[in-house]
């Protein structure tokens, strides 16, 4: 189904975007002559030439880190046919989406067959400070514009001795728009399908040693299924001012409101039926959140003595929302609510140092979490309190052997305390009034490493291994419904692999890489009792597999790139596939200037089949399909004013990304957007 654009829509737009051409007409034409320029300075977009500051929180380039590692740069951000960061992040090797509702709201990004608990044991971070939530809902990437983020880094296998507790399956990194030299002003607005509407106002400038960015966005869809609806409004300001040569002051704040719908899953019956699989059984379920977020920041320089840095940051959720209502209950005892409080602390040392002739890479870190988290479940007559403080610091150190050999290694101590209640709701004379429960406390410590060489021939080619274990602790979701024996998991990991870069030509890479991983933690059914709670599986899982990517450039005006990624992860004992994890994954994508200003970008995907959610055992309920999903996007771009039409979902593919028990979750059919975009 597509819905036709509303002419109103567009006639706002169109007004708006004149009347801004009246009042600065030659500004716009001589900032937009030094901003292609810069533009096509990105590329050839390789690698290997990149710096990221994820793997080890220093910048160090990606031909030095012993770990697959991918870099998404402005420029692949401008080009990209992506509405949203799952989109874009999901196309890169070794990562799986899994989407509820076909938008960015309770979407996962899976990275190395994680499966169900991926949103537990993949860490995300904004800015360097943890995203995650301390719940089963993971990271919010709805909450974050497309048009905020100026690179993403994304860092595969374990990352516990850098970034603690859940750095199992990888660590993404979105850095987000700061100022810059040039005042730059930009309007983006489209529609689409399901009556989708998204307008943003960015501006990123600066004055003497003070810069600013800031950025509104107002979303609107009534989404691809009955009682689909997301509407969203984000802003956010981001600052930075240096004191000195030595001294610089980060501060960065942002807010976020939603509201949607939940239409719940569709009958294995219906998944294939495009007048039934958008049809819900549950049309006043729903959900809104508030989210605030401050983050507070200094640098310092201290000459041949290395640098500090230090990160205070704030959190503040409110989540409400109603699943299964009931027409014989009141509203207010049906509605559910999530409130979170955190306050987060990131100290870190780096320098440089000369031994033996060949300079050598220090750093240490501590980085402390503290959270209070209240989940009032009004429906079920209970409410949940905990508060949890993990605590880690960890030292890291890159020894060059020799110009081409380098060898790093790592050490972390993570100490994790949490109390925790459970509090019911009971009848005093007629009056429902909470009585609170006793308190447990749970208390783990961790002592976790790696290590790894890297090997340059030269500067255009490079082998690199590693060995590094990790861990997870339950979070306050597994602890809250869990056996009493539920304990945290513990992983060891092995990468082996290479870059190649060939002139300005090509670039590719390969990865092998293996996780053991014991006690692992999952939501499962008693098969004795039938009852369904976390615990820790009894067997240990193997994840093992091989990542590749492909960058080309056969003439000046064309840019191929693709991957494929094998990914096998089983039981040890039993050697049964652990769910929702696909053995086969492949990406490809073609950007093609057909005339200087016009840009066609088309990608395209396929997913492997994998098991049902609830089927550990591989025989109880029917695989998920695999599926190829193609996207496309015409740019024409002249003097910073930028025309552009997009069509998701090609080839009109049915699927679902993620399914329980047999009950799927339909993503949208084919759907069309088209919009524009001024810069000045």
């Amino acid at each position: 189904m597509v819905v036709g654009l509303k002419p109103h829509v567009w006639g706002c737009c169109l007004i708006s975007i004149a009347i801004v051409l009246l009042l600065r007409p030659s500004s716009l034409y001589a900032q937009d002559i030094v901003r292609e320029g810069s533009e096509a300075a990105d590329i050839p977009r390789f690698e290997l030439d990149e710096i990221v500051i994820t793997a080890t929180r220093v910048e160090e380039p990606i031909a030095d880190i012993p770990r697959n590692v991918t870099m998404i740069t402005s420029g692949d951000i401008r080009q990209a046919p992506s509405n949203n960061i799952v989109d874009l992040i999901a196309r890169e090797s070794g990562i799986n989406l899994r989407s509820f509702f076909g938008n960015d709201k309770q979407a996962a990004i899976d990275i190395r067959g994680m499966g169900d608990t991926a949103p537990s044991n993949v860490i995300v971070m904004v800015d360097g400070v943890r995203f995650n939530s301390p719940d089963l809902t993971g990271a919010d990437f709805s909450s974050i514009p497309l048009d905020q983020v100026e690179r993403i880094e994304i860092v595969r296998g374990a990352g516990s001795v850098i970034y603690g507790d859940g750095a199992v399956g990888g660590v993404i990194n979105i850095i987000t728009k700061g100022g810059q030299k040039e005042p730059e002003i930009s309007l983006y607005t489209s529609y689409g399908s399901y009556a989708t509407f998204d307008g943003r106002a960015c501006y990123r400038g600066s004055s003497n040693d003070l810069n600013l960015a800031a950025i509104g966005d107002y979303y609107d869809s009534d989404g691809y299924r009955e009682n689909g609806y997301f509407r969203k409004k984000d802003a956010s300001v981001k600052t930075g001012y240096d004191l000195n040569d030595y001294v610089s002051l980060r501060v960065a704040g942002s807010l976020h409101q939603d509201e949607y719908g939940l239409p719940g899953p569709v009958s294995k019956e219906n998944k294939d039926i495009r007048e039934n699989r958008v049809l819900t059984d549950r049309p006043h379920d729903y959900g809104e959140t508030a989210d605030w977020r401050a983050v507070g920041g200094v640098d310092i320089e201290l000459g041949r003595w290395g640098s500090l840095t230090a990160k205070r940051g704030y959190r503040v959720r409110d989540n409400s929302y109603i699943i299964g209502y009931s027409p014989l209950i009141s509203k207010d005892d049906q509605i559910d609510t999530i409130d979170e409080d955190t306050k987060s602390l990131i100290l870190g040392y780096s320098r440089e140092y000369n031994a033996f002739g060949l300079m050598h890479g220090f750093k240490c870190g501590l980085d402390s979490y503290v959270t209070e988290y209240v989940r009032e479940e009004r429906s079920r007559d209970q409410r949940k309190n905990s508060e949890t403080k993990p605590i880690g610091g960890y030292l890291s150190n890159d020894w060059r052997i020799t110009e081409g050999l380098l060898f790093q290694w790592g050490y972390r101590y993570n100490e994790y305390r949490g109390r925790f209640r459970e509090d019911l709701r009971r009848s005093f004379n007629g009056v429902k009034r909470w009585v609170n429960g006793d308190i447990t406390e749970k208390k783990f410590t961790y002592n976790v490493y790696d290590a790894g060489l890297v090997y340059a021939f030269g500067p255009e080619a490079t082998l690199f291994a590693s060995y590094a274990t990790s861990f997870r602790i339950p979070n306050v979701d597994e602890f809250a419904q869990a056996d009493e024996s539920l304990k945290p998991q513990q992983g060891r990991h092995t990468d082996i692999g290479g870059r190649l870069r060939i002139g300005d030509l090509a670039e590719c890479s390969v990865t092998l890489f293996q996780a053991g991983i014991e006690e692992e933690i999952y939501y499962g059914e008693d098969p004795l009792t039938g009852e369904s709670f976390n615990r820790n599986y009894d067997e240990k899982t193997i994840r093992r597999g091989v990542e590749t990517d492909a960058r080309l450039y056969p003439i000046d005006s064309m840019y191929l790139w693709g991957n494929y990624t094998y990914t096998e992860a089983t039981f040890e004992i039993t050697e049964t596939f652990v769910p929702l994890v696909p053995r086969h994954k492949a990406s490809v994508g073609v950007e093609w200037n057909i005339l200087e200003p016009l840009l066609l970008s088309l990608t395209g995907t396929f997913v492997g089949s994998r098991f049902d959610g609830n089927d550990e055992n591989n025989n109880r309920y029917e695989k998920l399909d695999a599926y190829t999903v193609l996207y496309g996007k015409l740019t024409f771009t002249h003097r910073g004013f930028k025309l552009f039409v997009g069509i998701n979902n090609i080839l009109d593919e049915l699927y679902s990304t993620t399914a329980y028990s047999e009950s799927y979750y339909p993503m949208p059919t084919r759907n069309i957007y088209g919009g524009l975009e001024w810069r000045f």
